[in-house]
């Protein structure tokens, strides 16, 4: 029981540093004192050292002898990987929903997408990319895409603002559920893989030009 409990602190630990990893709460390079997190999160260090090597093994903190944890800094090359690689699977994930995708949930979404409001674009945006994954049908390509979620988020984050991503992002998306409520695959595929394209573009211009991740 007491192990339970102590996996369950490690967990929650895991999951608060990760957010402020992501929305760059903690930032790039900002070393992580383990007493001022312990102190912080209300936990003790052991759970909080498992929660920092969880985070070292899923690539967001570096682990350095004499130097201790540090969130990991990233270079251009680790978005253009990222991208390229969800380019590929999440292709392939809308060619596969085409054939399942629930039609009524597309009939939705379509709806959200008709907003002027920024947050519902967004909100629309996640929820189209989150049930084309679900519906595809591969669990092994679900896990894979779920893998690469952080990193997406992070760079998003740090790269664009997201009213502007949002908004630019809209002709894309309607488009990509046309395809899908015509159940064509090779289309929706096409237009998935060009969409996550121009996003990597516009996040590597804004990297760019603030020379920084």
């Amino acid at each position: 029981m007491e192990r339970l409990e102590h996996q369950n602190i490690s967990g929650k630990a895991y999951q608060v540093l990760l957010e402020m990893i992501v929305s760059r709460k903690l930032k790039p390079g900002e070393r992580l004192v383990e007493e001022q997190l312990a102190k912080n999160l209300g936990v003790s260090r052991t759970p909080l050292r498992e929660a920092i090597n969880r985070l070292s093994k899923d690539g967001l903190v570096l682990l350095q002898a004499r130097k201790g944890a540090s969130v990991r800094e990233f270079e251009i090359d680790d978005v253009v990987e990222v991208y390229d690689i969800r380019m590929a699977l999440e292709g392939l994930a809308a060619n596969l929903a085409a054939s399942n995708i629930d039609l009524k949930k597309l009939k939705k979404l379509e709806r959200l997408f008709e907003s002027s409001e920024a947050k519902d674009l967004l909100k629309a945006d996640a929820q189209l990319h989150d049930l084309i994954i679900s519906s595809c049908g591969n669990n092994r390509l679900i896990i894979a895409l779920n893998d690469l979620k952080n990193f997406i988020e992070m760079f998003r984050i740090a790269g664009y603002t997201f009213t502007m991503r949002s908004i630019v992002a809209t002709s894309d998306h309607l488009k990509i559920l046309e395809a899908l409520k015509n159940r064509d695959g090779q289309q929706t595929e096409k237009l998935m893989r060009k969409h996550i394209e121009k996003t990597k573009e516009g996040i590597l211009e804004s990297f760019m030009e603030k020379k920084a991740i």
